[in-house]
């Protein structure tokens, strides 16, 4: 079995902490309350705090001396070391609060250089663990131990894709993508890692923010789609280049990046076809 990384241990150490405490939709608002206006329409929750500070406890009881880039808590350099983790530590809390179970905490490591070194992207509402490491490819494990690899899918076209567009926010559906949004056989508008995570297993076959992008720490997830054999770019068709996406990170620098991440290279030239109109 591959071994599992940091990263596989911190993202499942995180949801098992929150997971309880988010399984009964009437006790979900004892962790509901905001703690902080980001601004755009984007709130923290006492939820986002107590995933967080299971994060650093974790990494302190490790004994990491890297950088650490989490949403919340922004860059925090702990030590010298060159390694750094990316940390969303709850992924679409305020969908939770709305009663959407649609979540995930998502966890990197690079070097300060932006080499990846490995990523993990636990599951909330599935007891499971999308990974990868350096050399691994992608795997998915449940926590009682059983793991194999994560890949794509093979849908070729956009009539047969299951497809995520990022159009759950009124300020994304300002310019719809409308030859898009009438072709795939199944659509979704929730973004966020835990789409990742399902493309990279086959249950997805492509996600698609186009115009709006999404942030430099939520990007990173889409590395382990390319990892389970998807294609990542731009909407031009460019590589995503995560590396310089991390050092930016490494500076305290967040950026919109817009995203294709399709399950393969056939459905990636139909998905931009559609997008051309």
């Amino acid at each position: 079995m591959a071994h599992r990384p940091l990263t596989f241990d911190l993202a499942a150490e995180i949801a098992e902490t929150v997971r309880p405490a988010l399984s009964d939709a009437v006790a979900t608002t004892d962790l509901g309350e905001v703690t902080q206006d980001k601004g755009g329409g984007h709130t923290a929750h006492k939820v986002d705090d107590v995933a967080e500070q299971v994060l650093f406890d974790a990494l302190r009881r490790r004994g990491f001396q890297g950088q650490v880039f989490s949403e919340e808590a922004g860059l925090v350099r702990l030590g010298a070391d060159p390694r750094m983790i990316v940390c969303d530590p709850y992924c679409n809390t305020t969908l939770t609060f709305h009663g959407v179970r649609e979540s995930a905490v998502a966890v990197y490591e690079y070097t300060v250089e932006g080499e990846f070194l490995s990523g993990a992207i636990a599951d909330i509402q599935i007891p499971r663990v999308v990974w990868a490491g350096p050399d691994t490819g992608a795997h998915v494990s449940t926590l009682g131990g059983d793991t194999r690899a994560a890949t794509c899918s093979s849908v070729q076209r956009v009539e047969d894709a299951f497809l995520v567009v990022s159009l759950l926010k009124r300020n994304r559906r300002q310019h719809p993508p409308l030859t898009l949004l009438a072709g795939p056989k199944l659509l979704g508008t929730v973004d966020g890692a835990i789409v990742a995570a399902r493309i990279a297993v086959g249950e997805v076959d492509g996600f698609v923010d186009h115009e709006f992008g999404q942030p430099s720490y939520e990007t990173l997830a889409y590395e382990l789609v390319a990892r389970a054999g998807g294609r990542v770019t731009d909407p031009a068709g460019e590589p995503i280049d995560f590396g310089a996406i991390v050092r930016g990170l490494g500076r305290g620098e967040v950026r919109r990046h817009r995203i294709l991440a399709i399950a393969n290279p056939s459905l990636h030239r139909d998905v931009r076809a559609h997008l051309a109109g």
